[in-house]
Order: C-alpha cells, then structure tokens, then sequence
C-alpha cells in the first residue's frame, strides 16, 4: 500500500470511528504503519497532528448536532468520548469560542460552515525514497454544492478575507485563531437569509452564497457583518478584535469549473477595496 492509500485509509477510518475514542495508535495500528512515521507523513501533508485532527472533527461533528437534533448536551459529550459536560465544554469553548449551551442558543447552522471539515484526499507526491517531493493546497470534498451553486448563476457571491489571523495565531496562539475563525463564521451566518449559503473556503476565507443580481443587495448584507470589524472576542485572557475583509464576484453563467470558480472566490475575498 503507497503512501496516498495509507493516509486515505487513515482519513476513513478516523472519520468512521470519532464515537469510540479513537488514538493515533489506533489509526496507525489500522494503516499497519508505526505511529511515528504515520504521525509524520499526516502533519507534513496536512499541517496538522492527527490527535488534533481527530479533536477537531469531533468538536464540529458535535456542534452540528447541537443544532440538528434535540440530545442533550451530557449525551452529545458522551457519544464523542468526553467523560463529562465540564471537559466538553471547555475544548468545544476552545475552537469555537462559546459554550455548547449559548452554540444551541445562538441556532447558527452548521451545515456548509463547519469549522473543519473532513480533509480530502491528499494531493502530495512522493519519490522512490519515500521523499515528500510536493505538496499542494488540501481539498475538500465540494460536490455536494455543485446544484445550489449552479442554482444560482448570475448572482452574487460576498467574500470574505479573515485580518491577521497569522498574528493573532502568533501572538494569542492557534485556540485564539480558531474561536477567530468561528467567530467570522457567526458573523456570517447570522446576517444570511435562509436562501443563503456559507461556505468556508480556506483558512481565513469564506464565501456567502446569495440570491442577489445586483450589488447594492449584495453590499447591504456585506454591511451588516463588516459593520462588527473591531468588536473583540474573548480568548482566555485576552480580548481579541476581528475583522474581515470583503468583496464581490458573480456566479459565472454556462458551465461552471470549480477549480477557477474557488480561485476567484479567494482572489475576490483576498484582493479588494473594501476594507
């Protein structure tokens, strides 16, 4: 088995298993690799360890749930291997930056704006050696978007660029960068319609899917969410200021290449005026 098949087969069975405490032993075990070397090849092509990896899931698996069913909160923390509310509660608080009550509370739906979506396949090369010799940008699976977009050809897309998240990673830590993130993503879906979609396209970028054909729909919404640039978050001790930058583009008409149609999601979140 190549090194894409190992990583493949780790992938599937982490998200497989994220109710029955899974370890990176245990995935390592799966792939029949060393734990080490398994660890290694994970962070070099994901930039990121497995353990948080499978952390992560299991906290945006859970959120969803908080809105889209009626379980209760004890329940929930059991089903994803936390022994207790207190324990769940304060690393859902981490990557999400409230607590799984005021999450339920606040109603945002999960849906397409989950924090940390199940990473695709790997796009990375390998020598003879075993070499990593090139690693591409991480994919997720987007095929299920392809009806609501293509729904809405002719419209509107709102992109937004996250301020200073490498900064605030640096500066606060990456916990701090997460609640950032979540937080963007709140401020989002709160002013979308129900006819809307969110979707995180990247790190620090995210695209919210209208119904518009003209702009200045388009820019009211905008308006809403960037009006809160500059309003803090609390991370730990510190109150943290996030703000987001945005811009515009038009679902392309005819067939659309999702390849170019993402590129120019990020290039209208990334490079625009509107500060």
């Amino acid at each position: 088995m190549n090194k894409f098949e190992i990583l493949s087969q780790a992938l599937d069975y982490i998200e497989e298993n994220l109710t029955v405490g899974i370890t990176p032993e245990m995935c390592a075990e799966k792939c029949c690799y060393s734990v080490s070397n398994l660890q290694k090849m994970f962070r070099c092509t994901f930039h990121i360890g497995i353990g948080d990896y499978i952390s992560r899931r299991k906290l945006t698996n859970a959120a969803r749930e908080l809105i889209s069913t009626d379980c209760s909160i004890l329940d929930i923390a059991l089903k994803y291997g936390y022994n207790s509310h207190e324990v769940f509660t304060r690393a859902f608080a981490r990557l999400w930056g409230v607590t799984p009550s005021k999450f339920r509370q606040r109603g945002t739906p999960c849906g397409f704006s989950e924090i940390f979506p199940r990473l695709d396949e790997p796009r990375t090369a390998f020598d003879e050696g075993g070499n990593i010799v090139m690693t591409s940008k991480n994919r997720f699976d987007v095929s299920h978007l392809y009806d609501f977009i293509s729904e809405r050809r002719g419209k509107y897309a709102v992109c937004f660029d996250m301020v200073h998240l490498m900064y605030i990673n640096e500066t606060y830590g990456r916990s701090a960068g997460d609640i950032g993130i979540a937080e963007c993503l709140r401020r989002i879906d709160e002013a979308a319609g129900d006819d809307m979609l969110t979707i995180r396209i990247g790190g620090d970028e995210f695209v919210l899917i209208t119904d518009f054909a003209d702009i200045e729909s388009a820019k009211a919404v905008a308006e809403k969410i960037t009006s809160q640039n500059g309003n803090t978050v609390k991370c730990g001790d510190n109150d943290v200021e996030i703000a987001m930058h945005v811009g515009y583009t038009v679902i392309p008409e005819g067939r659309i290449n999702y390849d170019k149609l993402f590129d120019s999601f990020v290039i209208a979140a990334v490079k625009n005026p509107n500060k």
